[in-house]
C-alpha cells in the first residue's frame, strides 16, 4: 500500500496519481506498464514518486484497491432484507450494477482482473446473517465454510465476469443466485424464480 506521505496528499492530486496509474496498467498490463513513464505523466518526480510508493508493485497495489472500493461502491452496502425474494433481488441488483460498472469502465474491469481480489467483504458477512435469518442458508455442516464457500463463489463469479470484457450482459445475476442457491442448499421454495 502506499506511504503515509500518500495518504497526506491532497485527494484530487491522490486521484490524479492513481487516473494516470490506473490508464497505464490496463492498457500496458501491470508488469509491462513504466514506473517512470507513469510517474513523469502524473507530473510528479521520481523522488516524489519514491516519497508516495515504494515502486511499482506498490502503486499497482493502489490502484487495485482504488478501483476495488470503487466496485464495491456501486455495489451499495448490504440492506437488511425480510424475504427471499429481496435477498434474491438485492443479490442481482448488486451483480447487475457491478457488470454495469466493468462495461462502463474498463480500465477498472482490467486492473480488478489483474489483481484478482479474494471477494471476501464485510456485505458478504451482512448477505449471509440475513440468509440465515431467512431460511435460505442451511449452515451445515459449518457456517464458517458455507461463509468462505461463499466468498470463493462470489470471487470465482466475479473473476469469470472479468475475464469476459465483451460479454457483460444479463447472465450473471442468475448465474450467481443459482451458484448460491445451491450451495446454501436453499429450499426449492425460497429460491429465486
Amino acid at each position: 500500500m502506499p506511504l503515509p506521505r500518500f495518504d497526506r496528499l491532497a485527494p484530487s492530486a491522490r486521484a490524479a496519481i492513481l487516473t494516470v496509474a490506473r490508464a497505464h496498467f490496463a492498457r500496458d498490463g501491470k508488469d509491462a506498464a513504466s514506473f517512470n513513464q507513469i510517474i513523469a505523466d502524473a507530473g510528479i518526480s521520481k523522488t516524489s514518486a519514491y516519497h508516495y510508493f515504494d515502486g511499482k508493485d506498490d502503486l499497482f497495489t493502489a490502484v487495485a484497491a482504488d478501483a476495488a472500493d470503487r466496485a464495491l461502491a456501486v455495489l451499495g452496502p448490504w440492506t437488511e432484507v425480510d424475504s427471499a425474494q429481496a435477498l434474491w433481488e438485492q443479490i442481482a441488483t448488486g451483480a447487475n450494477r457491478l457488470a454495469a460498472h466493468l462495461r462502463d469502465h474498463p480500465d477498472d474491469r482490467a486492473i480488478l482482473a489483474a489483481a484478482r481480489p479474494d471477494g471476501h467483504h464485510p456485505w458478504i458477512d451482512q448477505l449471509l446473517d440475513n440468509g440465515l435469518r431467512l431460511g435460505l442458508i442451511d449452515p451445515h455442516p459449518d457456517i464458517e465454510l458455507i461463509t468462505l464457500a461463499t466468498a470463493a463463489v462470489i470471487a470465482t463469479v466475479d473473476a469469470w465476469t472479468l475475464d469476459r470484457s465483451d460479454e457483460l450482459h444479463d447472465s450473471l445475476a442468475p448465474t450467481l443466485t443459482l451458484l448460491l442457491s445451491r450451495l446454501w442448499n436453499t429450499p426449492n421454495d425460497l429460491r429465486m424464480h
